[in-house]
């Protein structure tokens, strides 16, 4: 999943079709897993850096 995904909404949808892709899969070929597929629930928000946004917070408050 991209940040673009995500931006535009299809982020639902991707990660619905790829659940079905795996599950298909593992129907078929069910020697080939040795347990459950990954979670493919939808997250919610994401920062990638949440240690900086605290710190920029403490700058604009020693401004």
């Amino acid at each position: 999943m991209t940040p673009a995904d995500r931006h535009r909404g299809v982020d639902h949808e991707r990660l619905a079709h790829r659940k079905l892709v795996y599950e298909r899969a593992k129907r078929q070929n069910p020697r080939r897993w040795s347990g459950n597929t990954r979670n493919w629930e939808v997250t919610g928000s994401v920062s990638l850096n949440p240690g900086k946004l605290q710190e920029v917070e403490r700058n604009k408050l020693a401004a």
